[in-house]
């Protein structure tokens, strides 16, 4: 019944709403609100027809989010999209690198129907607990997650947040555990890195979310203290992230100039620029189809100002930057709001994405293996072809 008394107070809401719009009607076209308010009746008009004529139940809140969703849809820019409020507040996670887990990264195994644990976290809650690259997930506190999809076993996780988790684990070995897990708030590091050889230092960013820019620069810093003579920046699968981590690493890496223009709506540039001190290390970076956005524009700076060469596969090609606008009611936009070009003023996009000094695709298998993490230096074509590069 309170349901039902909901309901109906909803859809009186938005009669209400279409009354006060035909009321503002007149006074709002003289104001030049004109499009605005024709968008806004035919909203109204169709959730009169809804309520009306609909023979289903109808929830006020996922009509209007669908209709949200549908009108930054129709800007026809991929770049741009509406999030619930649901959805928003996921998306502030994971735009600070933050998710709710035990800190392992997994893929389906074909042969037991399980998990298995691709990288574990350092120093993470399935770290502490003994779990370790290559075991199998088979169970979840007694329930069995043979057969399962990864959204379902995410969700058993995240049901023992704050608490323990009872993991049963199936070792390399052919030993079945039971080890318990807490399950908490972990942060992702975007940024992980190794010398290769004695004297190149190897930094995969695999994002520049929050806290990449700082946690980039200590991986450069502590590769040079190893005595790294080069440096590769590995950007492959690099969805891209936050202005200001772009620039960071960039004023670190490059000499006095400009590194990022922006330009709005109204046509008002914005010039983002690198102080004096600079990285003096020959560096190369390694990028692939999937290297969007930050990434990409990260490889085509360093290469215009000399510091680097790019090594892998074209990238897609991105001048546009986006903002998230939270509305009143928690939910947000996330909209394309500038253009944005190179050091040397390109355009990614008009280029046709940024094309290597050195190319060359991964086979289907070295990209499954890749994808996986299970891609040894060793047997990565691309970084012997940037090791290759930096030591001819």
């Amino acid at each position: 019944m309170k349901k039902q008394f909901v309901f109906r107070a909803a859809w009186a809401a938005a009669g209400l709403i279409l009354g006060a719009l035909l009321t503002l009607g007149a006074g709002m076209l003289l104001l030049g609100g004109g499009g605005e308010l024709r968008s806004a009746l035919k909203y109204a008009e169709v959730l009169r027809v809804i309520r009306e004529n609909y023979v289903g139940d109808a929830d006020l809140d996922d009509v209007t989010d669908g209709a949200a969703a549908g009108a930054v849809a129709g800007l026809e820019d991929r770049w741009s999209y509406y999030m619930t409020a649901e959805e928003y507040e996921e998306y502030q996670d994971y735009s600070a690198n933050r998710y709710q887990g035990i800190g392992v990264t997994i893929t389906k195994d074909e042969e037991t129907g399980g998990f298995t644990v691709i990288s574990v976290n350092r120093d993470g809650p399935a770290q502490q607990a003994g779990i370790v690259a290559g075991d199998i997930l088979l169970a979840v506190d007694g329930v069995s997650v043979t057969g399962s999809e990864t959204e379902d076993l995410r969700a058993l996780i995240q049901a023992d947040y704050g608490k323990e988790a009872l993991l049963t684990v199936l070792h390399e070995n052919g030993e079945t555990e039971d080890l318990s897990v807490s399950c908490r708030e972990i942060y992702s590091t975007p940024v992980t890195f190794r010398m290769l050889g004695e004297d190149t230092g190897y930094i995969r960013i695999d994002n520049f979310r929050e806290g990449a820019g700082a946690d980039a620069i200590d991986a450069v810093e502590d590769l040079m203290e190893e005595g790294a003579a080069a440096l590769i920046f590995d950007v492959r699968n690099d969805p891209g992230g936050q202005l200001t981590e772009l620039v960071r690493i960039l004023d670190y890496l490059l000499p006095e100039g400009d590194v990022f223009i922006r330009t709005d709506k109204a046509g008002h540039e914005t010039v983002e620029v690198s102080d004096g001190s600079s990285v003096e290390r020959p560096m190369a970076v390694i990028v692939n189809g999937d290297s969007y956005s930050a990434a990409e524009f990260f490889a085509a700076a360093l290469r215009e100002y000399g510091a680097a060469a790019v090594v892998g596969e074209p990238t897609t090609g991105k001048s546009r930057s986006q903002v998230t606008i939270r509305l009143s009611d928690g939910s947000a936009v996330h909209l394309s709001k500038y253009s944005y070009l190179t050091p040397q003023r390109n355009d990614l996009y008009e280029a046709g994405g940024l094309k290597p000094d050195v190319e060359l695709a991964l086979t289907e298998e070295e990209r499954t293996s890749f994808d996986t993490g299970w891609l040894e230096p060793e047997d990565d074509p691309q970084i012997q072809a940037a090791l290759d590069l930096l030591h001819a």
